[in-house]
């Protein structure tokens, strides 16, 4: 893939999954990218806010790809909710004579009535936001559970898989928790070699892409994949945590209420029959 420094790319934030699986590929192409260093730190809530760090990065540059790569999985406070409600839509209407063109990453949690939770809702509305300015130029990404498979490789896992990993990555014995979930999971370097095809396009055009894994997996056969890369563990024994799916489907059915606390928690939406 051909790229010019006058069609830089710019990555949104640095340190999540998908931003560092972009600076390991693009660094191995010697393709030309700079960084925007956004964290918990910065603390923004406004577009003023944004604004203010990116006119230290992007006013003597005439075209480029801002990659988005800010996002809070669980959301917290008023920063949290701009990153992923509002910061996209700023992002495109950023007050410059330059070319802008916005990679952003949503999820395809989006598409099941049973996910409620804020951090689902608030890239739902991202999304919305985004869909309703006119003539912006931009690639909306939708993703499934993504494996870090090159992390993996390097016995290095990301934040969001600790809680798993501190039940299955245990000696002789893991546990898998209680779940019916159905993924379907999908290495995030694919989701970076996707992205970087779209980019390379001479005549890149806005649309809304729906990415999945090539096929279904429970939280059971994802732990076997993860513990498959750990020669230290590769040979445990999976202990699937039994429980009640009866007695719980009794209680929900009789008491909406506790159904809605189930689609609002990420955790409890692992004991309802969900396809993400």
């Amino acid at each position: 893939m051909a790229y010019s420094k006058s069609k830089e790319i710019i990555l949104i934030g640095e340190n999540g999954l998908l931003a560092r699986a972009f600076k390991e590929s693009l660094t191995s192409q010697n393709i030309p990218f700079s960084v925007i260093k956004i964290t918990r730190k910065n603390n923004i809530k406004n577009k003023k806010e944004l604004y203010k760090i990116l006119k230290k990065y992007l006013n003597d540059r005439s075209s480029y790809t801002l990659i988005n790569c800010l996002a809070s999985l669980k959301p917290k406070n008023k920063s949290d909710f701009y990153i992923n409600e509002n910061l996209p839509k700023d992002l495109i209407m950023y007050p410059t004579g330059s070319e802008i063109f916005l990679i952003h990453f949503s999820t395809n949690n989006i598409f099941s009535n049973q996910i409620k939770d804020n951090y689902t809702i608030q890239k739902k509305k991202g999304e919305e936001n985004i869909q309703k300015i006119r003539n912006s130029k931009y690639n909306l990404i939708r993703l499934p559970f993504l494996l870090p498979k090159n992390n993996l490789d390097k016995n290095d896992l990301p934040k969001q898989f600790k809680l798993l990993m501190s039940l299955i990555d245990l000696p002789l014995i893991s546990f898998v928790p209680p779940s019916r979930n159905i993924y379907r999971p999908i290495n995030v370097q694919k989701v970076v070699d996707l992205t970087l095809s779209k980019i390379s396009k001479k005549h890149k055009k806005s649309e809304t892409i729906n990415i999945n894994g090539p096929k279904e997996m429970n939280l059971l056969e994802i732990s076997r994949f993860i513990l498959s890369k750990n020669q230290k563990r590769k040979k445990n024994i999976l202990f699937k945590i039994p429980f009640p799916w009866r007695i719980l489907d009794f209680f929900l059915s009789k008491f909406p209420y506790l159904s809605n606390l189930f689609e609002r928690n990420t955790i409890l939406q692992q004991l309802l029959p969900i396809k993400r």
